[in-house]
């Protein structure tokens, strides 16, 4: 995927969870470690429509 956003120029990238209603703890580790090397790139990572139980998990971790 980074290639692509570099190829793409792309500034933002937003991810949608609202039709997900689960997240296990390793889908939640790609999703930071996505976010951190987006970030390294210049892309600003926004996530959105995450259901209040999975945050809950999210700031456990």
């Amino acid at each position: 995927m980074p290639l692509k956003v570099q190829e793409q120029n792309v500034h933002t990238l937003i991810s949608d969870f609202s039709g997900i209603y689960e997240l296990d703890a390793m889908v939640i580790q790609c999703l930071f470690e996505t976010s951190a090397i987006l970030g390294l790139l210049g892309v600003r990572s926004i996530v959105t429509g995450i259901r209040p139980e999975i945050v809950q998990s999210v700031v456990q971790l």
